[in-house]
């Protein structure tokens, strides 16, 4: 077997804020500069089994924001740029070059002229135009793809290869959300058919991979397409993919993903437990690690459904009540950060609130006590009648959410957990049925604070009243000054903290499983992963 140096690839170190924003109003150029590794990038297999712990539940990468299914989406669709995921920068892709006007309200591309899509029709600016305006109509049913066109107007086309994005208002988030498969280029056959279509049966992308099959609750199946040659530069090899099929079995069991790693069903299995790490720290096998961006795993308030949520002594006591570094002790990956803010520490623009969410029970219990909440017979605190108890619905990560709740227990607070699928968590996001939502959001820019905690998000989760909040979220996604920028983004966390709209509980660590024969497997710069050079070595 070949084995790798190193049997942990750890990536935890953030992205460049100068590296990445700069890029907004530079213009870059060199068209496709892969070249061809030395060494020989052949398969010993043509088919690899790589277990999702999830169904995907839609498998068009423009709508959905569940990790599995951008995974998978991400080897169908290929983007105007890419996005170093050790610098940060922005590099071409299907656009060989782009720029930004000074106040970034427009965005020039030139498209490289030899893309195809699967359904052999070729990429053209009127594509892109199609791509952006389907997109933008979508609003909250593509609830990422909003983001990153908030302010969007119009695509100008001056001719096959050469178009314009122009927006209302500064967009400082749109170029590094071009990099992303939310923005992933389709088929305009794909751009045509409804949001249900898409979701069901997938889309025409001009990626190495196309949709074969999705069996709901069963199995995705994608396979390599013939002719491929427009890969980014950050891939290793060129020409079609080095596998001829992927096979996503759903396998929701931890325990029936690890031990069919171990049998050698599978190839690569998703989310290792991190308590299971150590099982595979051998030889045999290869462990693929990389920090999360964004927003960490916590509690997101809706203080609109319940008078408990509401109370701010109640939020603030929660997060004083809430033991950080034991839940990263007891159920993060080895080596991660405890939460300490409303961002990830691998995220530009990070500063911890640390000292402010210290683990201080006694300070919660007064606080408590001072706003008239009495401990009960049964040890949960009651006020006018009323438990203090809330429901935090969820669809992964519940043990977390079981320690947080032992936590609070002993302070007087009972919480109750909801685990349901995507579908049932994303419905109730819909709805606004929730007391609070236990998630995170994966995004490499900072801006991942607007997505959650604006009241302007196409699809909000947190619902609260903080109008100093909103001023800073709305301003920074406007700003070309790096500086002034993280300013604004280092003001959003702390007014996060000192609000309690946001109870942190951990930094999420994306942990996968493979054999050593597997060689290949990348991350991108949001943590999703990379299958166009994933090849087996025996």
């Amino acid at each position: 077997m070949t084995n790798s140096p190193r049997r942990f690839r750890r990536a935890l170190a953030p992205l460049g804020a100068v590296a990445v924003i700069s890029l907004l109003a530079a213009c870059s150029s060199g068209g496709d500069t892969t070249e061809p590794a030395a060494e020989d990038l052949t398969s010993a297999r043509d088919t690899l089994i790589f277990a999702i712990k999830e169904d995907p539940t839609c498998i068009d990468p423009q709508q959905t924001t569940l990790t599995t299914s951008l995974n998978i989406g991400r080897q169908v669709v290929d983007s105007l740029v890419d996005q170093d995921p050790e610098t940060g920068e922005i590099v071409p892709w299907l656009a060989t070059e782009f720029e930004a006007n000074d106040d970034l309200t427009s965005f020039d591309f030139t498209l490289r002229d030899d893309v195809t899509f699967s359904d052999d029709t070729a990429l053209t600016s009127d594509v892109v135009k199609a791509n952006f305006d389907a997109l933008f109509a979508l609003g909250r049913t593509a609830s990422l793809a909003s983001q990153y066109l908030a302010g969007y107007t119009d695509t100008t086309v001056t001719d096959d290869t050469h178009f314009t994005v122009n927006f209302s208002a500064p967009n400082v988030v749109f170029l590094q959300g071009a990099s992303t498969m939310t923005l992933g280029l389709v088929a305009e056959a794909s751009t045509a058919a409804t949001a249900e279509e898409r979701c069901t049966t997938g889309v025409i992308g001009s990626g190495p991979f196309v949709f074969d099959s999705y069996t709901p609750n069963d199995s995705v199946v994608i396979t390599a397409r013939s002719g491929y040659d427009w890969p980014s530069g950050l891939r290793e090899h060129t020409g079609d993919a080095l596998v001829s099929t992927i096979e996503f079995p759903i396998i929701t069991e931890n325990g029936n993903r690890t031990g069919g790693l171990e049998s050698g069903e599978y190839d690569i299995i998703q989310d290792v437990p991190y308590i299971d790490a150590a099982r595979f720290d051998s030889d045999d096998y290869e462990l693929f690690s990389k920090a999360n961006t964004g927003v960490p795993n916590g509690l997101i308030p809706n203080i609109n459904h319940s008078a408990v949520v509401a109370d701010s002594a109640v939020r603030h006591a929660i997060l004083l009540g809430t033991d950080r570094d034991e839940i990263n002790d007891l159920t993060g990956a080895p080596g991660a950060a405890a939460a300490s803010s409303s961002l990830t520490s691998s995220t530009t623009g990070f500063v911890s609130q640390g000292d402010a969410l210290a683990y201080d029970p006694d300070a919660a219990e007064e606080l408590l006590d001072d706003a008239g909440w009495e401990v009960g017979s049964d040890g949960i605190r009651e006020k006018d009648g009323q438990k203090l108890s809330f429901v935090v619905t969820a669809f992964y990560a519940q043990d977390v959410l079981e320690v947080a709740q032992m936590q609070l227990k002993k302070i007087g607070i009972d919480m109750q957990i909801n685990i349901t699928d995507a579908g049932g968590f994303f419905g109730a996001i819909a709805s606004g049925d929730y007391d609070f939502l236990a998630a995170g959001l994966t995004r490499t820019d900072p801006d991942a604070l607007r997505t959650v905690f604006s009241q302007a998000a196409a699809s909000k989760w947190a619902i609260i009243d903080d109008a100093d909040l909103e001023s800073v979220l709305t301003e920074q996604a406007t700003l070309n000054d790096v500086d002034a920028r993280m300013d604004l983004i280092a003001q959003a966390q702390e007014l996060i903290t000192e609000n309690a709209d946001f109870i942190p509980l951990l930094e999420t660590v994306q942990l996968h499983g493979a054999s050593s024969t597997i060689e290949g497997f990348e991350f991108d710069s949001a943590s999703r992963i990379q299958l166009y050079d994933v090849r087996a070595t025996s």
